[in-house]
C-alpha cells in the first residue's frame, strides 16, 4: 500500500495516488461511458419513433422508476455481500442486455415497447449496479483524507464523459445509427466486468449480520437517516433537486428537435449531442470547483446557494426556447442564437447542480457509518433515479403545453419546495467542510 498521503498535499488528483482506486477510477471510464451513451441513444429512438414528449419522458422514466424499486434492497445486498462480485455480475447483465437491445436495432425490429422494456430490465440492474459503485471506492483509498477527492473525482468521471460521451455518441447516431451506439455501451459494461474480475479492494469490508433480513436491514439504513437531521434534510434536498431540476436533460431531444430542418439537412441528433455536453461542460466545472475547496469554506451555505442559483439558470433555459429563431436556425444551425443561448444556459445550470451535489454527496460519505454505507448511500443513490423517473411529469407537461413551459414550471416548483425545506433547517448553512 503506498504512503499515506499528507493533509497539506491533497488536490483534486489527490485519490488518485492510491494505485487500487487509480485502477478502479480508470476502468469505471468504459462502463459510465456506456451509461452516458445509453441515456442519450435510448432517448433520441424512442423520440424519433414516436415524436411524443410523453413517451420520451416515459421511456427515461420507467428506466429511473426500475432502479429505485431496486434501489434499497441494492443497498442491502451491497452491505451483505462482496461488492467486488456484485459488479461483476451487474455489468455483465447490462452487457448481455445491450447486445440483444443493439442486435434488434440493427435489423429494425425496434419498437417504442420494445425499448421501455429494456429500459425498465436495464434500471433493475442498475438498481443493484449504482449503490454499490457509490458505497465500494472508499475501499480503494489509502486513507480517509482522500475522500473529497475520490467524491469529486467520482462525479468527474461522471462529468467529464457527459461531454465526450453524448457530443461523440450524437454524431455516430448521424451517421451510423442508433445501433452501433448500442453495441459500443455493451463493449464498455463488458470491459468494467473484466477489469473487476483482476482487481481486488485494498481493506476489508464491514458487513452487516447476514442472519438478519433484508428488510430490517434496508429499515435500519432508512431509519438512520430519519433520525439524523443531516442526511434527512440533504437526501430529500437532492431528491427534488434531481426530479425536478436534472429531469430536464431526458427531454434533449425535444429541444433539439428544431433542428430537423437546416441548410445541411438533419443535425438533431448532433445537436442533440453538442447541447448534451454542454450540461457535461458545466457539471465537470462545479466538480473541479468543489473538490478545490478547502477546510475554511462554508460548505453548507455553498450548497445552499448553488441549488438556488441552479433553478434560476434553468428557469430561463426554459424561457429561451419559448422563442425560435427559424429563418437563423436553417441558414447558420452550428451557429445558431438557440443552440449558443441552450448551450451557455445549459453549461451554468450544470455548473451549479454538480456543485450542490457534489457538496452534498461530500458530506454525507464524511458522516455515513462503514457499517451503512451500503444502505445509506444506496438510498442517497435513488437521486440519480429521480432525473429519470422526473421526465414523466416533464414529459406529460410538455405534450399538454410544451417542453420549455414544462421546464419553467418544474423551475417554479423547484424553489418553492426547497425554499420551504431549507427555512425550515436553517441550520444546514452552518455545515463547515
Amino acid at each position: 500500500m503506498e504512503n499515506k498521503i499528507e493533509e497539506k498535499n491533497l488536490g483534486t488528483f489527490a485519490a488518485l495516488k492510491a494505485k487500487k482506486y487509480r485502477l478502479f477510477w480508470s476502468a469505471s471510464i468504459a462502463s459510465v461511458g456506456a451509461t452516458q451513451l445509453l441515456s442519450l441513444t435510448a432517448g433520441k429512438l424512442v423520440f424519433d419513433l414516436s415524436g411524443s414528449e410523453l413517451l420520451l419522458g416515459l421511456a427515461a422514466a420507467v428506466f429511473g422508476i426500475g432502479t429505485i424499486v431496486i434501489n434499497f434492497l441494492g443497498g442491502v445486498v451491497a452491505d451483505r455481500i462482496d461488492k467486488r462480485i456484485l459488479m461483476i455480475i451487474t455489468s455483465f447483465a447490462m452487457s448481455l442486455s445491450l447486445l440483444f437491445l443493439a442486435i434488434i436495432d440493427s435489423v429494425n425490429y425496434e419498437t417504442v415497447l420494445i425499448v421501455i422494456i429494456f429500459s425498465t430490465l436495464m434500471g433493475l440492474i442498475s438498481g443493484f449496479d449504482w449503490p454499490v459503485r457509490s458505497s465500494i471506492f472508499p475501499q480503494f483509498i489509502d486513507d480517509k483524507s482522500q475522500m473529497m477527492s475520490a467524491v469529486a473525482l467520482n462525479a468527474m468521471l461522471w462529468q467529464g464523459l457527459r461531454i465526450l460521451a453524448p457530443a461523440s455518441g450524437g454524431f455516430l447516431i448521424a451517421y451510423l445509427g442508433t445501433h452501433s451506439v448500442f453495441f459500443i455501451s455493451s463493449a464498455g459494461f463488458l470491459i468494467m466486468g473484466l477489469v473487476m474480475i483482476i482487481i481486488k479492494p485494498n481493506i476489508s469490508e464491514k458487513k452487516s449480520n447476514n442472519k438478519s433480513s433484508v428488510i430490517k436491514d434496508t429499515l435500519e439504513g432508512i431509519n438512520f437517516i430519519a433520525k439524523n437531521k443531516l442526511f434527512r434534510v440533504l437526501i430529500l434536498s437532492t431528491y427534488i433537486t434531481s426530479a425536478l431540476g436534472m429531469s430536464y436533460l431526458q427531454l434533449l431531444p425535444s429541444f433539439s428537435n428544431v433542428f430537423k430542418n437546416t441548410i445541411n439537412g438533419d443535425l438533431s441528433a448532433q445537436m442533440l449531442g453538442l447541447m448534451a455536453s454542454a450540461g457535461g461542460i458545466g457539471a465537470l466545472t462545479g466538480t473541479l470547483v468543489t473538490s478545490r475547496l478547502k477546510e475554511k469554506i462554508n460548505l453548507g451555505k455553498l450548497v445552499l446557494a448553488s441549488n438556488v442559483v441552479s433553478v434560476f439558470f434553468l428557469f430561463l433555459f426554459g424561457l429561451s426556447n419559448m422563442f425560435i429563431f427559424e429563418d437563423n436556425i436553417y441558414q447558420n444551425p452550428w451557429i445558431s442564437y438557440n443552440l449558443i443561448i441552450s448551450s451557455f444556459l445549459i453549461i451554468f445550470t450544470g455548473l451549479s447542480n454538480s456543485v450542490f451535489m457534489v457538496g452534498s454527496m461530500s458530506l454525507l460519505q464524511m458522516k455515513v457509518p462503514d457499517n451503512l454505507r451500503g444502505r445509506v448511500m444506496g438510498i442517497h443513490t435513488i437521486t440519480f433515479s429521480l432525473m429519470s423517473a422526473g421526465a414523466l411529469f416533464l414529459g406529460l407537461i410538455a405534450e399538454l403545453l410544451s417542453s420549455s413551459i414544462s421546464v419553467m414550471l418544474a423551475a417554479a416548483l423547484l424553489i418553492i419546495i426547497n425554499s420551504f425545506i431549507y427555512l425550515r433547517n436553517s441550520e444546514i448553512r452552518d455545515i463547515n467542510n
